[in-house]
C-alpha cells in the first residue's frame, strides 16, 4: 500500500509499505477514507514525544483521525463487517484493565495509539489495522472526510466540555483560545450545551472572526498580551473559565492569567511547559483541568450530535501532497482541519 511515513526525525514522505495483515481474532483492517493531520503529528516528526512514548521504530506511519471502510475483520468480530463506513476510536483498548472496566478509555492500561505510541502504524495511508473495540459504525450517508476530525480534535473538544460542565454556572463567560482544528469545535460546542457567553480568542484575525461565525457572542485578536489586556477590561477582570486550545502563552503571559478568583482553567494542547505562580494560583483559588481525547462513547455521542448542524471544518490533500499539509498547517493557514484522502 501507499503510505506517507516517517523515515527519520524530522521528514516525511509518501511511499510503498507492507500491506497491514489480521493478527487476532478482534482485529479490524479499514480502507481508509480520510485521515485528519493535527499537531500531534508534527511533534512525533519531529522526536516531541520520545519522552512519553520513546523512539519510534522506523519507518513509522502517522496519523490517528481516521474513517474508512471495513475490508477485512478477525473471528470474533461482529459489531462490523466488510464493507461498513466506519469512525476509529484514537485508542485501540484492552476492555479488560480497571479503566476500560470504567468506560474510561483514555486511561487504558494496556492501550496502543495508532500513529502516535511509536510502534502502532496510524491512518496516514491506504489501510491501517485497528480493534474491535475502536470501531464507530457509522450510516451509509456518512460524508467520512467530514467526519475524519471528529476521531481526535472533535472528541478532545467534546471530552474537554464535558468536563468543564460541572466548573459552569449558567451565565459564566467561557474564553476560547484558539479557533483551530480543536478550537472551532469547542466554540461550537460551548454554544450547544451550555448558556454561557462564548469570546473567541485567537492571535490570527481570521480565525477569531471564524469563531464568531461558529456561535461565538464575541472575538479578540492579536498578540497574546493584547488579547490579554482586552479580554481583562472586556470582563471587569477575567473570565470564568478558559479553554486552551492552542497552548497558548508566552514568558510574560499564561492561560491562568485570563480567569478572575475561582476560575477553571481547562488544558486541550500539549505545551511541553506551563509555569505556574503557585501562590497566585492559591490565592485565587484557580482550578486546572488537563484532557486527553476522550471515550468510546464521548465519541459516539459527538456523531450524535451531528444532527444538531455542528461543523467539522477541513481541507482536503491528497495522500501524496501529506508534506503540503504539514506545511499549511505548520503556517496557519488551514481553517478547521487538514485532511488526508488517499
Amino acid at each position: 500500500m501507499i503510505a506517507a511515513v516517517i523515515p527519520e526525525f524530522g521528514r516525511m514522505e509518501v511511499r510503498e509499505v507492507d500491506d497491514p495483515r489480521l493478527q487476532s481474532s478482534t482485529d479490524v483492517i479499514v480502507r481508509v477514507a480520510a485521515a485528519g493531520v493535527c499537531r500531534t503529528d508534527l511533534e512525533t516528526m519531529s522526536g516531541g514525544l520520545v519522552p512519553v512514548y520513546g523512539r519510534p521504530t522506523f519507518p513509522y506511519v502517522a496519523g490517528h483521525e481516521t474513517t474508512g471502510w471495513v475490508e477485512a475483520v478477525g473471528s470474533e468480530v461482529s459489531v462490523v463487517g466488510p464493507g461498513d463506513p466506519v469512525l476509529l476510536h484514537p485508542l485501540i483498548t484492552c476492555g479488560r484493565c480497571d479503566g476500560c472496566r470504567a468506560g474510561r478509555d483514555m486511561y487504558c492500561t494496556n492501550s496502543r495509539f495508532p500513529g502516535v505510541d511509536a510502534h502502532t502504524w496510524g491512518g496516514f495511508a491506504e489501510f491501517v489495522r485497528t480493534g474491535e473495540r475502536a470501531v464507530v459504525p457509522l450510516p451509509a450517508t456518512a460524508d467520512l472526510v467530514e467526519m475524519a476530525g471528529y476521531s481526535d480534535a472533535g472528541l478532545t473538544a467534546y471530552h474537554a466540555v464535558k468536563r468543564l460542565l460541572p466548573h459552569l454556572a449558567p451565565s459564566s463567560v467561557v474564553a476560547v483560545i484558539g479557533v483551530g482544528g480543536v478550537g472551532h469545535f469547542a466554540v461550537q460546542l460551548l454554544r450547544a450545551m451550555t448558556s454561557c457567553t462564548v469570546i473567541a480568542l485567537d492571535t490570527d484575525s481570521a480565525r477569531a472572526r471564524l469563531g464568531e461565525d461558529l456561535g461565538a457572542h464575541s472575538s479578540v485578536h492579536g498578540s497574546i498580551e493584547t488579547i490579554l489586556t482586552t479580554v481583562l477590561d472586556m470582563t471587569n477582570g477575567g473570565v470564568d473559565a478558559v479553554l486552551d486550545c492552542a497552548s497558548a502563552g508566552s514568558a510574560a503571559v499564561t492561560p491562568l492569567d485570563f480567569v478572575r478568583k475561582g476560575g477553571t482553567v481547562s488544558l486541550v494542547g500539549g505545551s511541553p511547559a506551563l509555569a505556574v505562580d503557585a501562590l497566585s494560583a492559591v490565592v485565587k483559588e484557580i482550578t486546572i483541568v488537563t484532557n486527553l481525547v476522550g471515550t468510546y462513547t464521548d465519541l459516539q455521542e459527538l456523531v450524535g450530535l451531528q444532527r444538531t448542524g455542528l461543523r467539522s471544518l477541513h481541507t482536503t490533500f491528497e495522500l501524496a501532497e501529506t508534506e503540503a499539509a504539514l506545511d499549511a498547517l505548520m503556517n496557519g493557514s488551514v481553517v478547521g482541519r487538514a485532511v488526508l484522502v488517499p
